[in-house]
C-alpha cells in the first residue's frame, strides 16, 4: 500500500512540475513576443522619422539602443518561434545600421564620437546580419526573397573593413584589448562569417592588419599577443623594421636582457640582411659579456660565426669577429677578418685602418722585446721582422688615408712612425707636418 501511495505522490508531483514548466514556457513566449512587437514598433517609428528627416542623432541612438536591448532579450530567451527568428535578426540589424552610419560619418569628418559604441554596435550588426541569413528560408521566383538574402550577404561581406576601423579607433583610445579583438575578427572574417566566403575582400591585407594588431599589443604591453602577431606583422614590408625594434624594446622595458639577446640572435641569424643595426648591438652585448666572463669566453665568435654561415658577406659580422680577435691581441686572426671587410666594401676606411693597426701592434710588441734579447744576431732578426711588419702596415694605412682624409689624427701618427722606422725620411716629414696640424 505504501508503495502505491508513494507512486501516486510522485505522479502528482511530476504532473505539477510539468504544469509549471508549461506555464513558464508560455509566459516566456508571451514575453518574447511582446518584446519583439515593441521592438518592431520602435523600429518602424524611428525609421519613419529618419525617412522624414525629423529624427535627431540623439533620438536615433537612444531609440535604437532601446529597441536593440528588447530584441536581444527576445532572441536570447530562446522563447521566440523558430519562424520568427529571421525577422527578429532583421530588426536587430536595422537597429544597428542607423547608428553605424552616423558614427562612421563622424569618423570620416574627423569629429568626436563614441568609439566603444561604434565597436559594440558593429558586432551587433554583423551578428544580426548573420542571424537573419541563417534563419531566413530562401525562396525563389518573382515573389521570392533570393535577391534580398544575396544583398544581405553582400552587406555582411562589406563589414570586414569596419572591424579594421574599429581596431584603429580602439587603439587611438588606448582600448588595446578591444583593438586586438577587432583586428582578429578582421583577419579571420570568413572563418567567423562563413556565409561570405569568397565575397569578403578586406581592402587592407592580413599582414598589415597583423602589423596594426602588433602595435596595439606593444602599446598595451600584451606580450602573448605580440608573439602571436609577430610572424605575420614582419611580412608587412613598410613596418617590418618597426616591428623588430618594438619587439626588442619590449624585452628591454621589462629588464629581460637575456630574452632580448635570444630574440635578436634568432632573428638576425635567420635573416642577416637588413638587420645590421641589430647585429651591431648584439655584437657589442656579447663583447661586453666576453669581457666580464674573462679569457676563454667566446660568445661573440659563436654568434658572428652563425651570422657568417647564414650570410658569408655580412660586413658587420666580419668586423665584429675582427674586433673580438683584436681585443684578445690575436692580430693575425683580426687582420684576416679586417681584410675580408675591405674585400666586401672596398672604401671601408675603418677596416683599412685596422688592418694597418694590426701590423703596427705586432711590430710594436716585437720591438719591446729587443731590449731583453742578449744575442745580437737574434736581436737583429727581430729588428728586421719589426721593420717588415711596419712596411706591411704602410699600404693599409695609406688606403685608410685615401678613404678617410679627414681622419688624419688616426693614420698620420702611425704612418710617421712607420716611415721613420723603414728609413723613408721624406715621407716621415710629410706625415709629421700633418700630425702637427691636428695636434
Amino acid at each position: 500500500m505504501k508503495k502505491i501511495i508513494i507512486s501516486m505522490a510522485l505522479l502528482l508531483s511530476v504532473g505539477t512540475i510539468m504544469g509549471q514548466d508549461k506555464a513558464a514556457i508560455k509566459a516566456a513566449q508571451k514575453e518574447a513576443k511582446a518584446q519583439m512587437e515593441e521592438a518592431k514598433r520602435i523600429d518602424e517609428a524611428i525609421t519613419a522619422k529618419i525617412n522624414e528627416k525629423t529624427a535627431t542623432e540623439e533620438e536615433i541612438f537612444s531609440e535604437c539602443k532601446k529597441g536593440q536591448a528588447l530584441i536581444r532579450k527576445a532572441i536570447k530567451s530562446g522563447a521566440l518561434a523558430e519562424n520568427k527568428l529571421g525577422e527578429a535578426y532583421k530588426i536587430s540589424a536595422d537597429f544597428a545600421l542607423q547608428p553605424h552610419n552616423k558614427l562612421l560619418q563622424h569618423a570620416i569628418d574627423k569629429e568626436p564620437f563614441d568609439t566603444a559604441y561604434f565597436y559594440s554596435n558593429l558586432k551587433a550588426m554583423t551578428n544580426a546580419l548573420q542571424g537573419e541569413i541563417k534563419n531566413t528560408k530562401v525562396t525563389k521566383g518573382e515573389t521570392g526573397n533570393e535577391n534580398y538574402i544575396k544583398n544581405k550577404i553582400a552587406n555582411l561581406a562589406q563589414c570586414g573593413d569596419y572591424y579594421v576601423y574599429a581596431g584603429q579607433f580602439n587603439s587611438d583610445c588606448r582600448q588595446y584589448d578591444k583593438a586586438i579583438e577587432a583586428y582578429e575578427i578582421a583577419m579571420n572574417y570568413t572563418q567567423k562569417y562563413p556565409e561570405v566566403a569568397g565575397l569578403a575582400q578586406i581592402r587592407i591585407p592580413n599582414e598589415q592588419i597583423a602589423y596594426l594588431a602588433f602595435l596595439a599589443a606593444f602599446e598595451g604591453k600584451i606580450d602573448d599577443k605580440m608573439n602571436a602577431f609577430y610572424d605575420q606583422a614582419i611580412q608587412f614590408t613598410e613596418g617590418a623594421v618597426g616591428v623588430k625594434q618594438r619587439r626588442a624594446v619590449a624585452y628591454i622595458e621589462r629588464g629581460d636582457s637575456t630574452g632580448w639577446a635570444n630574440y635578436v640572435r634568432e632573428m638576425t641569424v635567420k635573416e642577416p640582411k637588413g638587420n645590421d643595426d641589430f647585429i651591431s648591438m648584439l655584437i657589442s652585448y656579447y663583447l661586453k659579456k666576453d669581457h666580464e666572463a674573462g679569457e676563454g669566453s667566446n660568445q661573440t665568435i659563436d654568434y658572428v660565426n652563425d651570422i657568417i654561415a647564414s650570410d658569408p658577406n655580412c660586413l658587420i659580422a666580419h668586423y665584429g669577429k675582427a674586433a673580438k680577435y683584436f681585443d684578445a691581441e690575436k692580430y693575425d686572426e683580426a687582420f684576416a677578418e679586417y681584410r675580408k671587410c675591405t674585400e666586401i666594401k672596398n672604401d671601408y676606411f675603418d677596416a683599412w685602418y685596422q688592418c694597418g693597426l694590426c701590423k703596427f701592434r705586432q711590430a710594436d710588441a716585437l720591438n719591446k722585446t729587443i731590449s731583453t734579447i742578449k744575442n745580437q744576431t737574434e736581436a737583429k732578426e727581430v729588428r728586421e721582422k719589426t721593420k717588415t711588419l711596419l712596411n706591411e702596415a704602410i699600404p693599409y694605412l695609406e688606403k685608410a688615408r685615401e678613404y678617410g682624409p679627414d681622419e688624419q689624427k688616426r693614420w698620420a701618427p702611425l704612418l710617421q712612425d712607420c716611415y721613420t722606422a723603414v728609413g723613408q725620411a721624406e715621407k716621415a716629414l710629410e706625415m709629421k707636418k700633418l700630425v702637427d696640424e691636428v695636434f
